[in-house]
């Protein structure tokens, strides 16, 4: 299956020639493997080197990181940067890992003008760090460059002389939650003169761009790569499993072993749900790894590499991996648990079929009664095939019943589990597709292993 390209006729040379890329960056991009500008790419250039406060809009995979680094970097090159000035550009993300990414895809890029760069993530102390010069570039968090950028000693970021104010993810900075006070916060920190915002996502709303006039205090031009009736890839083949209560985790064992010569991400909507899930699934020896925003970032950082590195395997997370992850070779993108805005659905599944030929699938679980969810999804131009399943679940759902009966460790985190996914349920954005009331809660015990609410949870609802 292949989908709509993403590149353009547009090689770096002509770029270059074009007066929009200079031959540093042109070299550097070139030995990264890059050859030419994908859509949203040649959109872009012009308007961002012209200094256009800015929304970019493209599909995931799309080569947004790029479209935002490039002419940042050559106008920080095009005005004479130097180390003594400071921080030049702030690129402001709502994970660590994305921002990791960020980072990583920046530094040659940087280098190869001679730059500094600086992450600032959570999970991560400012003790130590040289704050005092800052850097050329700096990519962070909302809550560690809050810290860097307010605190009352002498070692806040210099951030006098910025000339870019990048939010990656916009619509997630810019929910209303904690991440938007944050960037209340930095705002008011930064300088009022002289500065470029540029905002970036694969999804759009017009509450988005409200709250985003409201914070920054701005217009901004509208840019964006994708046709009406595109909003997810068509390198992506989506379905969906219309499951029973009872039969979800037998049948999620059986899809991961079907599947186990894949690379597969599957999501959850608490981390509870991923660690007893994990304890589960370790026991029907399928290789899987877990990693969510509870844990220390050490961790979590050696958890993302070693599964950056695995050619087969299954990773279980949160929606802390719904944007910005780059892992190549994702063969599968599995949604357990629906997300709680439509939007992240489309995040989600951008982490397969990623880049120019690339190809993924992605499979929602969905109960009976949630099967209206597809009619929003489709409202949002996505469109899902039903797959059917004609198998046998019991002795699958008779090993994990006998597996969590004989497990004390194990029971523990299913009662957790359980707890968190009602109270999970009853604050669903969608309550008319997902009602508390309208679910069994006892099969949902039977998807957790047990055969009535454990007693302490009696009163969950």
């Amino acid at each position: 299956m292949a989908g709509t390209s993403i590149l353009t006729s547009c090689t770096l040379e002509w770029v270059q020639d074009k007066g929009l890329c200079s031959p540093a960056t042109v070299t550097a991009l070139t030995n990264l493997g890059y050859k030419q500008l994908t859509t949203i790419q040649l959109h872009a250039f012009p308007q961002l080197l012209a200094k256009s406060n800015t929304f970019l809009h493209a599909r995931t995979g799309s080569g947004k990181t790029l479209a935002f680094l490039i002419p940042t970097i050559e106008r920080l090159r095009a005005m004479g940067f130097k180390k003594s000035h400071g921080v030049g550009a702030l690129i402001i993300t709502p994970t660590r890992e994305l921002a990791q990414q960020i980072a990583l895809v920046l530094k040659p890029l940087a280098n190869a003008h001679g730059f500094s760069s600086l992450t600032l993530i959570g999970g991560t102390k400012l003790t130590g760090v040289d704050l005092k010069n800052g850097a050329a570039f700096v990519v962070g968090t909302p809550g560690r460059l809050r810290e860097a950028l307010t605190s009352f000693d002498n070692t806040r970021l210099p951030v006098h002389n910025l000339r870019i104010l990048i939010l990656d993810e916009a619509d997630r900075l810019l929910d209303n939650g904690s991440h938007t006070q944050h960037v209340h916060k930095i705002f008011s920190a930064l300088p009022q003169e002289k500065v470029q915002k540029i905002l970036v996502s694969a999804t759009v709303t017009s509450k988005c761009k409200e709250v985003a006039k409201e914070v920054l205090k701005t217009d901004f031009l509208y840019i964006t790569a994708e046709k009406e009736a595109s909003t997810t890839s068509a390198q992506v083949k989506q379905n969906y499993l219309s499951v029973g209560t009872s039969d979800r985790i037998s049948m999620l064992v059986t899809v991961l072993q079907t599947l186990r010569k894949k690379k597969i991400i599957v999501f959850f909507n608490s981390c509870h749900s991923v660690k007893f899930h994990h304890g589960v699934l370790s026991h029907f020896s399928l290789p899987v790894l877990y990693c969510m925003g509870q844990e220390k970032q050490v961790r979590r950082s050696s958890t993302y590499t070693k599964f950056l590195e695995m050619e087969r395997g299954t990773l279980l997370t949160t929606g802390m991996a719904e944007r910005g992850w780059d892992i190549p070779g994702i063969h599968w993108i599995i949604q357990y648990d629906p997300p709680h805005k439509p939007e992240d659905y489309i995040h989600r599944i951008g982490r397969t079929g990623r880049g120019e030929s690339q190809v993924g699938q992605a499979l929602l679980f969905l109960r009976p009664e949630e099967n209206q969810f597809i009619d929003v999804l489709r409202n949002l131009k996505v469109e899902l095939e039903q797959l059917e399943f004609c198998g046998n679940l019991k002795d699958t759902q008779e090993k994990i019943d006998s597996l969590i009966l004989d497990n004390m460790e194990i029971q523990q985190m299913a009662k957790m589990a359980f707890k968190k996914f009602v109270r999970a349920y009853q604050c669903h954005k969608l309550r008319k597709i997902f009602s508390i009331h309208a679910l069994n809660l006892h099969e949902v015990c039977r998807d957790f292993g047990f055969t009535k609410p454990p007693m302490e949870l009696g009163q969950l609802t």
